[in-house]
């Protein structure tokens, strides 16, 4: 043991090791700072105890003394050592939260520090092997990392211990998917429904798991059950129409059209889907009035004024239609690629020359 420094309050010496700083560091990453839940647990171990009693003292006259420069950054070995150095055993820490050492994992993962990630997980699921959210985070970075089979087993395990962690069934949804077992992400996408009706991506993944089955029936019932809750969506009509068609169920298919072309967007998601259809049946004109409408009252999605460049050729506004390629381009080269196939569709090959020629 270290000592380091000695301080006089009134009458009292206190003498600072470096055994010292630990008491904050435990309360801080395994006790949300609940110090006297701490000393709880710990009060048969008189080390220990002789420390944070130190500690006590020192912040009724250094409030600083718990602030992010005495407990960050994380150091494992060092924490470990700690453990060894006080001889304290998982079991004896009764009543700790785990949340304040995994917000400190979730943010070193977001930095891509995934050997931290790993080192730190392993250490929690030692003090609790029934922690949930460890196995959905370590699943999701060995997916990351190429991992699949090691990534598969920590989020099935994350979905065992807790079945209503929406995030580890949509990761694992999305594995089985990736890896072409496409009825068991159905299966878990629908579980991931049950819990959270309202993820409005969710129906369209198990829809596109069902096709690529080639189970249109399925996929069709998927989309009937989204638009029940989601009515206005132009984005669920349009693939629910694709999906008729190829179950040759060309009346259902019809009237969703139908309603696609009598009706304006509500949300964002649909803008690009309507646009396209209603090109494809030359209403031009309504679809400038609506963007350009909506452009001026949401600065925020303007990249969709690349889709007045085709209504702006069709009546010659070549200018205007040159003008708004040129910015699109210099500000969102991402949508220009993402809108090429409308482009190439609904303008003809001198229509791109005027607006490529800026």
């Amino acid at each position: 043991m270290e000592h380091i420094v000695k301080f006089n309050i009134g009458e009292e010496e206190i003498e600072i090791t470096d055994l010292t700083p630990f008491p904050i560091l435990l309360c801080e990453f395994l006790y949300e700072g609940d110090f006297e839940l701490m000393k709880a647990d710990l009060k048969n171990n008189s080390k220990f105890i002789e420390e944070a009693k130190k500690i006590e003292k020192l912040v009724e006259h250094l409030p600083g003394l718990t602030s992010n420069f005495v407990i960050y950054p994380f150091v494992l070995s060092e924490f470990l050592a700690y453990f060894s150095e006080f001889q304290i055993n998982y079991s004896d820490l009764v009543h700790i939260s785990l949340n304040g050492l995994f917000d400190t994992v979730l943010l070193e993962a977001d930095k891509k520090n995934f050997d931290f990630v790993k080192d730190v997980v392993d250490f929690i699921l030692k003090i609790d092997p029934s922690f949930a959210p460890a196995y959905e985070l370590m699943g999701s970075v060995l997916v990351e990392k190429g991992e699949m089979e090691e990534g598969e087993e920590y989020l099935e395990k994350a979905v065992k211990l807790d079945p209503w962690n929406i995030a580890a069934l949509s990761e694992l949804g999305e594995l089985y998917f990736n890896l072409g077992e496409y009825e068991k992400a159905a299966v878990i996408w629908k579980k991931e429904l049950e819990l959270s009706p309202n993820n409005y991506v969710t129906y369209f993944m198990i829809s596109d798991a069902y096709m690529q089955k080639g189970n249109y029936e399925k996929a069709a019932h998927v989309l009937e059950k989204f638009l029940n809750r989601f009515p206005n969506s132009i984005l669920g009509k349009y693939e629910l129409c694709t999906i008729y068609e190829k179950l040759s169920r060309t009346t259902e298919a019809n009237e969703l059209k139908e309603e696609i072309l009598n009706t304006t967007p509500e949300y964002s998601t649909d803008i690009e889907v309507w646009a396209k259809v209603m090109f494809e049946n030359g209403k031009y004109k309504e679809v400038q009035n609506f963007l350009e409408k909506y452009i001026d009252q949401d600065k925020e999605n303007e990249h969709f004024k690349l889709l007045l460049v085709i209504p702006y050729l069709k009546v010659k506004r070549f200018d205007e239609a040159k003008s708004i390629y040129q910015e699109v381009k210099d500000k969102y080269m991402w949508y220009i690629y993402g809108l090429e196939e409308i482009l190439n569709k609904n303008l003809t090959k001198e229509e791109l020359e005027v607006i490529e020629k800026v």
